[in-house]
């Protein structure tokens, strides 16, 4: 063709960038051309491409209309010829091929000149098509700014006067009179000539005809190709009988049906039954809008029903006005959505009940430690024991409702030790018993050759009694509780399905029942606190929520399937341990107060728990210094001449945490020992709720014994 070819890299992706211009080449390096600004006519379906070439010729003075497909182009051109058209080639409606086409064939736009610019199309046979069917450059996206304005400028630019214009071929006439049979011949020679040139130019036009037709063949195999490669099932619909007309392999894998079947339905048979209105009413109110986005369900041809994320577009298709759906299945990033937004929640919730937990522990500390030491200094046989009785069992009572709400929100300082779950269910085996009464038989179904795991055996078996309570309330009138246990792997792909859970081995434990079964609305708030199902003044609503935290802090999972009227199974996966379980040792316990003679630091911000503290060590012998917060009692330890033997703190206090206290203190006294207390802590003396193996720690609310018995050890050098 004539014209001459620039060819230049892409810096970034080196592939060639191609710009033609007839009769000159237009992308010179050193194109200083000037020329008036322009009205230039962008057409591209890609909303950031319109927006960055607008921006860039509007930033060079050009005026900029633009156009969504070649249709709509045409019509604006028709209407307002521009200076100069850039378009895309792959776009809706109608293409870049068929808008050049048809610019070229009308009259009043052929010399308008039509720069093709894509990156769709970066083959040499489609840039030759481009330019066969009369383009005037070709440039591949993305060029560089100065460079697509360098073309940019030179198709605007004025012809150059040197360059000789194309001359359409003309035939000459021959006026020569001879005689009639001369005449007859030259009159029959013009005439096969003329048939002959007719004859020429109906085989150009076929060859040119043929050209078109198989570069559409092209243009179409490749949207074929582009329609099966993408990965979310897509369909096209006629918008007027919804009728199905094309579907991708994707959307034969995902709804099961194939592709005749689908061929057979319409749109409104992939939804269920009761979300088919809302359908009809979204399509009606949509009108002749081509575009719609939006959540909706879906049903697979097995009935599973799928949550899709719609995007919907307008096309023609088979010259019928139709719509192409795309549909996205969101159901397991809805699913996971859920689980954060529940995670979210019982973290709030816990970190509430967490903080009432922490402030009633004091409180706790002080009613079952004095009622402790009154009940050592009255005689048995006086009437006020049984009150003093009364008053620290419902300080016991106080405290298992605090280690629950501190169990549901992870707050608990747990102790764990390697165990065998086996031995825990087996000890357990005799309270299971009485607490489900003769009705409910309990079965145990035990591995023998089951691994262990690290947990707090006192926290198991609260979980035990929490899910054998809950499933006595399932069955009034009896029934079977079962508990299990087996060694498990779980794989990668299951994991996916769980939030916080990682492949590995795992230890698990199996509690069904065979009661009432819980509903779906239930199940989906069962762990949250405070819910419960039982009459009013029946249930606290932490049982569950209990078990919940108890799993979670363990570093386990907790799963539920029931089935209403069929019963309830629980399964409880807590991580196996390589480590062995260790042999026990038993101890007794003295019933009088260890004793004993060094100096104690005593650092509470609580006074009434601070008063308990050292009215009991001074009754074990110690020398008793006391300090209010951590200022206080580095101020005092400054002016102490004598020894300091032990620190004990509470772990968070105003100001001065116990932590950072105990690093001063024992900087000035090396030799001194630390014991922590706490109802519960974030701070980093405990690690995720775990006490630190080479930490002294003793968890709120504690009694006399339990304190004066922890110091010794702590003294003694018998407590990390």
């Amino acid at each position: 063709m004539p014209g001459r070819r620039s060819r230049r890299l892409h810096r970034k992706t080196h592939r060639p960038r191609i710009l033609w211009r007839r009769g000159r080449a237009v992308f010179a390096r050193h194109a200083r051309r000037c020329c008036p600004m322009s009205q230039v006519l962008i057409v591209d379906d890609n909303t950031e491409n319109l927006y960055l070439l607008r921006m860039l010729l509007q930033g060079h003075g050009h005026t900029v209309a633009e156009a969504r497909h070649g249709a709509e182009a045409l019509a604006k051109a028709r209407h307002q010829p521009p200076n100069l058209l850039i378009s895309d080639l792959l776009m809706p409606v109608m293409d870049g091929y068929t808008l050049l086409r048809q610019w070229k064939a009308d009259d009043r736009l052929k010399a308008i000149p039509f720069m093709v610019y894509t990156a769709t199309y970066t083959d040499i046979k489609d840039e030759r098509l481009a330019f066969d069917l009369g383009a005037d450059a070709f440039l591949v996206k993305p060029a560089e700014p100065e460079a697509l304005m360098v073309s940019i400028t030179a198709l605007l630019a004025p012809p150059n006067p040197t360059q000789p214009s194309v001359r359409q071929p003309q035939l000459e006439e021959k006026a020569l009179l001879k005689d009639y049979s001369e005449t007859l011949f030259r009159k029959l020679e013009k005439k096969v000539e003329s048939l002959q040139q007719t004859n020429r130019r109906l085989g150009a036009e076929i060859a040119e005809r043929k050209r078109t037709e198989a570069a559409l063949r092209t243009s179409e195999a490749r949207y074929r190709q582009l329609f099966q490669a993408i990965t979310d099932p897509v369909l096209v619909y006629d918008r007027t009988t919804l009728a199905c007309l094309a579907v991708n392999e994707a959307a034969v894998a995902e709804y099961g049906y194939s592709r005749d079947e689908f061929l057979t339905m319409t749109l409104r048979d992939l939804y269920p039954a009761e979300d088919v209105p809302a359908l009809m009413a979204q399509l009606a109110q949509s009108g002749s809008s081509l575009e719609h986005r939006g959540l909706w369900r879906h049903q697979t041809k097995n009935g599973e029903i799928l949550s899709v994320e719609i995007s919907a577009y307008g096309l023609t298709y088979a010259e019928r006005s139709a719509c192409l759906v795309q549909a996205r299945n969101v159901t397991e990033q809805q699913r996971l959505e859920e689980q954060f937004r529940q995670a979210q929640k019982m973290e709030a919730v816990g970190r509430l009940a967490g903080g009432i937990a922490h402030d009633f522990n004091n409180l706790i500390t002080v009613i079952k430690g004095y009622s402790e030491l009154l009940q050592s200094r009255i005689p048995a046989s006086d009437s006020a024991t049984q009150l003093l009785s009364e008053i620290y069992q419902a300080g016991e009572r106080a405290g298992a409702l605090t280690s629950q709400l501190l169990a549901f929100s992870r707050q608990q300082v747990l102790a764990p030790q390697v165990l065998n779950l086996n031995t825990v269910v087996s000890h357990t085996e005799i309270m299971l018993r009485r607490l489900i009464g003769e009705d409910v038989i309990l079965v145990t179904t035990l591995s023998p050759t089951l691994g262990s795991i690290k947990a707090d055996p006192g926290q198991i078996e609260q979980v035990l009694m929490n899910l054998a309570v809950n499933a006595r309330d399932a069955m009034p009138q009896g029934g079977t509780l079962t508990l299990a246990t087996q060694t498990v792997q779980l794989d990668e792909a299951y994991c996916r399905t769980v939030a916080d859970l990682s492949p590995g081995d795992y230890v698990l434990l199996t509690v069904s029942d065979n009661g009432c079964g819980i509903d779906a609305a239930t199940q989906a708030q069962m762990f949250e606190p405070f819910f419960t199902t039982k009459p009013v003044g029946k249930g606290t609503g932490l049982g569950l929520a209990t078990v919940h935290g108890i799993v979670k802090q363990s570093g386990g999972y907790i799963a539920v399937e029931s089935t209403v009227g069929q019963g309830t199974t629980f399964q409880i996966y807590l991580p196996l341990v390589a480590e062995p379980v260790p042999e026990g040792r038993s101890q007794g316990r003295s019933r009088t107060l260890p004793q004993g003679t060094e100096t104690i630091l005593v650092v509470e911000d609580e006074d009434a728990v601070r008063a308990l503290e050292i009215y009991v060590l001074q009754r074990c012998g110690y020398r008793v210094l006391e300090a209010a917060d951590g200022q206080a009692a580095l101020h005092l330890v400054e002016h102490e001449p004598g020894p300091i033997h032990l620190l004990m703190s509470d772990v968070v206090m105003p100001h001065l945490g116990g932590r950072e206290l105990a690093a001063q203190i024992t900087r000035i006294h090396p030799h001194c020992k630390v014991l922590f207390l706490s109802g519960y802590t974030d701070d980093a003396v405990i690690h995720h709720g775990v006490a630190k193996a080479d930490v002294a720690f003793l968890q709120k609310p504690f009694t006399p014994s339990t304190l004066a018995q922890k110091v010794r050890q702590v003294l003694d050098g018998e407590a990390g």
